[in-house]
């Protein structure tokens, strides 16, 4: 079988830097779509959080799990997770033990039609319109928002004492842990994987939500 001349020998040593700068290329236009996405998911957890402390701090009856739901409070009957991923799309488990607290945790999913609306019937069941809170039109969801690639919005509430979290995972490498600009490690959470903000960042379990 005959073997490649010297020219063809030169053809491909010349091709493989173009292959390479187009595999470099394509790599950093996918980075740079996933810290744009990043960014959102940024944006979208400090309105979650402004609206939802200025929910409590200003509602005249607080309702954490608003006019549906009962019991939903981590400190209750049913202590659950509010998902943002409608049911019709990704289906989570139902429940699950924390072997720490010896505690089931149920997961809430609203369906496709409601799932950003703030009226109480949304993915954080909050009417905020007995607020007025400015800003806020429609619950923010994760850009990508499915169960498989763990990107999606979580919300939990304690009752008595009122407080509350919400929690974010992260694309790139950057925000995530041990990321030049790492968002995860050091925001006083239980979850290294997430980032966390609230009143209480202990309420929802830290590796419940791991895939």
């Amino acid at each position: 079988m005959k073997g490649l001349t010297y020219v063809e020998l030169l053809v491909v040593l010349g091709l493989i830097p173009v292959v390479i700068g187009i595999i470099s290329g394509v790599l950093k236009v996918q980075n740079y779509y996933k810290t744009t996405r990043d960014l959102q998911r940024l944006q979208d957890l400090n309105l979650l959080n402004s609206a939802l402390n200025f929910y409590f701090q200003n509602a005249t009856s607080i309702d954490p799990d608003g006019p549906n739901l009962d019991g939903r409070g981590v400190d209750e009957s049913m202590p659950t997770i509010f998902v943002s991923v409608p049911s019709e799309k990704d289906k989570f488990f139902e429940s699950c033990f924390y072997y720490p607290n010896n505690k089931t945790y149920y997961i809430y999913q609203t369906n496709k039609n409601d799932y950003q609306k703030i009226n109480g019937f949304g993915w954080v069941p909050v009417n905020f319109f007995e607020v007025d809170f400015p800003g806020i039109s429609s619950l923010p969801v994760d850009p990508i928002n499915n169960l498989r690639s763990g990107l999606y919005y979580l919300y939990a509430f304690q009752r008595n004492s009122p407080q509350y979290e919400v929690s974010v995972g992260f694309e790139s490498a950057e925000f995530q842990k041990g990321g030049v600009a790492d968002r995860v490690s050091n925001d006083g959470g239980n979850d290294e994987n997430r980032l966390e903000l609230g009143t209480n960042l202990n309420l929802i379990p830290g590796f419940v939500f791991s895939f």
